[in-house]
């Protein structure tokens, strides 16, 4: 019966899976047969040394991992406490009482032991008979009436044994029952995988955020350095009566405007690195790993084909061990309308305790078949919760292939879109930067008015924070596409740097 348990479930989880990836190939729009090695975390690819020191300093401090960690470690004790149920139970009891030496009678051991008072009575009045016949002295006669203190007025009971009882799972309640905590284990442990990749994400998100602050900052000052150089050309070139007073006091402006951009870099860069820091569980920003630009991105990774995603995906994963598990508890559910039984057996020693102690071995098996006839419909409702459970969980796999699809063909679309955003951007900077060369050239050689410089320094100013803005969105577009993709979670080692 067992057997037949285990061989159906095993084939319900397959069905299970097979259901899951039906549901990605009936959505899914992405995808190639083209073989993907996912086995390495996605941050192995990205050449950063400070995004490794990040992820090694941050993930093992991070208290949401912990407490995923911790639910892993509740649900694998929930397994074990759900295997020991099938399992005998065994026990030493050891007890002993003590009561009247009359209550011997209320016994109802005591009705297989013979009354001997009356015939030791009878025996007693014939000897004293005889004494005074014989001219004998009646007082020299034993007392056999048992008037005297011969026996206590307690006696103890004790008994030293040891007990055992074993519930047959003939039905597979338990068994199944078993198995299903055993799933929600899983289930936790693809839970844990899937917040650990959540967790690196967000880590990740939090450390370019730091990264664009810092090179915003970087950008600024080189702005309001050329800003300055740009001021005093066109002060000396209005000294030397080549320029006008106006020429001067737009420049002016143009070198006030780009220093207000400086406290607001400055406090986004502090912010930054505040957030991070909180991120990683450590108390000092000045502790972060310093910061050498934008990384150059690798291709990006494969996308497989789509029946993957349930394989690659923790929180598809997790979806599947939790539907296995309402399945198996809806068989469970079922099986607690059918009888139990139990082996009992015990083995040991009792003891009897009047002027002295007397003991004698015992033991004893038995077996105990219980049918359920009524509870008040409590097996009844567990059937229609198990059933329901299972609809739920079922309902949830679903909405969370769907989702994952839906993530996946988004992070695609916006990981070509920033691709081809960054690359336009960085055409866009390198014109506005030689736009404002040019120009410069041309005011020094008074071809050109001032008003082209300021024009080309403003369109400069605003081409570099938009590559910034491009860098920032492509590295994000990237993490969301590996994060989607999901694939193996590892904590970095001193190695990846």
């Amino acid at each position: 019966m067992i057997w037949l348990i285990l061989c159906t479930q095993a084939m319900a989880g397959s069905a299970v899976l097979e259901d899951a990836r039906g549901v990605a190939l009936d959505v899914a729009t992405y995808g190639d047969d083209a073989a993907v090695d996912r086995h390495d975390s996605w941050w192995t690819n990205i050449k950063d040394p400070g995004l490794q020191q990040v992820l090694r300093d941050g993930l093992p401090s991070n208290p949401d991992l912990r407490a995923a960690e911790a639910r892993v470690d509740l649900a694998r004790a929930n397994t074990w406490v759900s295997l020991s149920a099938l399992l005998p139970n065994v026990a030493f009891e050891a007890t002993t009482q003590e009561a009247p030496t009359d209550a011997m009678s209320l016994n109802p051991g005591a009705a297989s032991i013979p009354n001997y008072g009356d015939a030791f009575a009878s025996l007693g009045t014939l000897l004293t008979d005889l004494a005074a016949a014989t001219g004998g002295d009646p007082s020299d006669v034993p007392d056999f009436t048992g008037s005297g203190d011969s026996l206590p007025d307690s006696f103890r009971q004790s008994s030293a044994m040891l007990k055992g009882a074993w519930t047959v799972d003939v039905f597979g309640r338990q068994t199944m029952n078993t198995i299903a905590s055993h799933k929600d284990a899983r289930a936790a442990r693809s839970a844990a995988h899937a917040q650990h990749q959540a967790t690196t994400a967000m880590l990740a998100s939090a450390w370019y955020n730091v990264v664009a602050a810092r090179e915003q900052s970087r950008v600024v000052d080189e702005q309001v350095q050329t800003a300055q150089a740009l001021l005093d050309i066109v002060q000396l070139r209005y000294e030397r009566g080549e320029g006008s007073a106006l020429d001067v006091l737009q420049q002016r402006q143009q070198l006030a405007g780009t220093k207000a951009l400086l406290p607001r870099a400055r406090a986004g860069q502090v912010a930054a690195e505040g957030m991070l820091s909180a991120a990683m569980g450590i108390q000092r920003p000045t502790s972060l790993p310093a910061s050498s630009g934008w990384p150059s991105l690798p291709a990006a990774p494969g996308l497989g084909h789509p029946r993957r995603l349930v394989d690659d995906r923790a929180d598809v994963q997790a979806a599947i061990k939790s539907a296995e598990a309402a399945r198996l508890r809806h068989g469970a559910a079922y099986s607690a309308l059918a009888p139990t039984l139990t082996l009992t057996g015990q083995y040991g020693r009792q003891y009897l305790t009047l002027d002295e102690t007397e003991s004698v071995d015992t033991w004893g098996i038995g077996a105990v078949a219980t049918m359920p006839l009524f509870a008040g419909g409590r097996t009844h409702a567990g059937i229609r919760a198990a059933r329901a459970a299972k609809q739920v969980a079922k309902m949830e796999l679903q909405s969370t292939v769907l989702t994952a699809v839906q993530q996946v063909e988004s992070a695609i679309a916006v990981e070509g879109a920033a691709g081809e955003t960054l690359e336009a951007v960085q055409l866009q900077a390198k014109a506005a930067r030689d736009a404002l060369t040019e120009s410069k050239a041309h005011y020094l050689q008074g071809l050109a008015p001032y008003v082209s410089v300021l024009a080309a320094f403003a369109a400069d100013q605003a081409a570099q924070l938009a590559l910034l803005d491009a860098h920032r969105s492509r590295l994000d577009a990237r993490i969301n596409l590996h994060l989607a993709l999901g694939g193996q979670w590892r904590v970095p080692q001193e190695s990846s740097q």
